[in-house]
């Protein structure tokens, strides 16, 4: 048993950005008293709870990433870590993030942290990612959930709490099909339905990038409406660096795509 594999199976590359927006929820509501064990329990329940449901989705769509180069050699598909002790993993880490919430940070912080685990595991993956492109629009909500969980532990959920929680809404289409552009003849081998399949590579990378514009002229408006403090626009300058630069990067072609050369290793061929 190699530690490092049942580690990948979480993906931690991307399960950190749901911990970071719980984080900053309660961040953004708590202010000025912030709880320092709030913020620890906060990322430790986003780390065993979001991690499950990556790791359940890995599980669950095994013979996909089987099919494409990007994502073969994951620890399930190239063998290295059983589908059953995948599942396992997933269900330990789900319950125990499930037990910790409900016990650190209360009855309606957990409620968010279930429905992100849903929104994603189930809804987008078992449910929609093989059978509409809407599926990252609905399963998007999972993001949502993320900053509320840690909004509702200092505040009540308001208005502003939705607000703040679409800016991380928008973003992930964004991110995604940007993805999925990229590695567009990958995704064109299974049953993955996505937008972008759906219309040329030139309307699918002017659709992400008037997204993009959209979604930062709204963290614009948030910043306005709502932040107006220095935190806010310390957060609102990372994420719109963070959201240009990821979308930059998976729109351009890489290097030697037409020469039939791949050099990516972030992103194969």
């Amino acid at each position: 048993m190699v530690i490092k594999d049942y580690v990948l199976l979480m993906k931690p590359r991307v399960i950190w950005l749901l911990i970071l927006a719980a984080i900053a929820g309660y961040i953004f509501a708590a202010a000025p008293s912030i709880n320092i064990a709030y913020i620890g329990e906060l990322a430790l329940v986003g780390l065993l709870s979001t991690g499950g449901s990556a790791v359940f989705n890995m599980y669950y769509e095994r013979n996909i990433d089987a099919q494409m180069s990007r994502t073969r050699n994951r620890p399930i598909p190239a063998g290295r870590v059983s589908p059953e002790n995948a599942l396992i993993e997933s269900l330990i880490l789900s319950i125990i993030g499930f037990a910790l919430s409900y016990v650190w940070l209360g009855l309606l912080p957990t409620i968010f942290v279930v429905l992100g685990w849903f929104f994603y595991a189930i809804v987008y993956t078992v449910l929609l990612k093989c059978r509409s492109w809407s599926n990252i629009l609905i399963g998007g909500i999972a993001g949502n959930a993320a900053l509320l969980t840690g909004w509702t532990i200092a505040r009540p959920l308001d208005l502003e709490a939705v607000l703040l929680s679409m800016a991380i809404y928008l973003w992930i289409p964004a991110h995604i099909w940007s993805l999925v552009i990229r590695s567009r003849d990958d995704y064109a081998r299974t049953c993955i339905k996505m937008l972008p399949l759906e219309m040329s590579e030139d309307e699918a990378m002017m659709m992400v990038a008037i997204l993009n514009v959209v979604s930062n002229a709204y963290m614009l408006f948030l910043y306005i409406l709502i932040l107006r403090n220095l935190i806010g626009l310390v957060i609102l300058l990372a994420t719109v660096a963070w959201s240009s630069y990821y979308s930059v990067k998976a729109i351009i072609k890489p290097i030697g795509r037409s020469s039939g050369k791949c050099l990516s290793q972030a992103h194969p061929c």
